[in-house]
């Protein structure tokens, strides 16, 4: 019984697996022959269904590109990095796409610790830290069961060293899961938009934005957004003007 189950396992994952590639497949054969909106829409049911992939959004930034939609192509380059941050094509990708956006905002100096911690957190994805925090606990658990059969002072270390690397990877995911939810970031999608003071119409205009230009959203008041830039300045953009990365 035990066998049959891991067998319908296999073949049910298997299956899954072929599906996905088929999809993928046939999004890459429509963007190869320049139909990139019906590559998108194979790309999107892929994204939809749950698969994580940095390829996809990858895939996905070059329809948009191709199709002159700047903002959608920065909004996926930026997801895909957000998988898988060492992605040199999608990296490379995404300065060509920054070097096309209208506004040249000057950053905010960050504080030296702050700027550190990123660069930690950002060695690996959110979701790579996941990956290393379970194949660590399996480890552990495995190890733990085999020196309770046997003593081994090999073993001991090792699950010593073991238990350092949890301890330390669970601290970074959940303060980088802290940092990423309280630090939402979407990216400008009209061509120019009025950044004002308040959330209405009638409020004063503080400066404009242009396609493309990262915001991070700080508040959300009906149909409005408080966004800041990286210069520091705040103000307020209707909702539908950007996209969450």
């Amino acid at each position: 019984m035990k066998k049959e189950f891991l067998l319908l396992l296999a073949i049910f994952f298997s299956f899954f697996i072929k599906a996905e590639d088929n999809l993928f497949k046939k999004g890459t054969e429509f963007y190869d022959s320049g139909n990139y909106q019906m590559a998108i829409a194979y790309f999107d049911s892929l994204t939809s269904s749950g698969t994580i992939s940095s390829e996809v959004h990858y895939n996905k930034g070059n329809c948009y590109f191709k199709l002159d939609s700047l903002a959608l192509a920065i909004v996926e380059y930026e997801r895909g990095i957000k998988i898988n941050p060492k992605d040199l094509d999608i990296v490379y990708n995404l300065k060509i796409c920054k070097d096309l956006i209208i506004d040249d905002i000057n950053q905010l100096p960050e504080i030296f610790y702050k700027q550190w911690f990123s660069s930690l957190i950002n060695t690996i994805s959110i979701y790579n830290w996941q990956i290393l925090i379970f194949i660590s606990l399996i480890l552990l658990i495995i190890s733990l069961i085999v020196t309770k059969i046997k003593t081994n002072n090999n073993l001991k270390i090792f699950n010593t060293f073991l238990s350092i690397i949890i301890s330390i990877s669970l601290t970074i995911y959940f303060i980088g899961n802290f940092s990423e939810k309280n630090n939402i970031q979407a990216i400008v999608k009209e061509n120019v938009v009025n950044i004002r003071s308040a959330p209405s119409d009638e409020s004063s205009v503080q400066f404009t934005v242009h396609s493309g230009t990262k915001v991070v959203i700080i508040d959300a008041v009906e149909n409005w957004f408080n966004i800041s830039i990286s210069d520091g300045r705040k103000g307020w953009a209707h909702k539908t003007s950007v996209i969450e990365i």
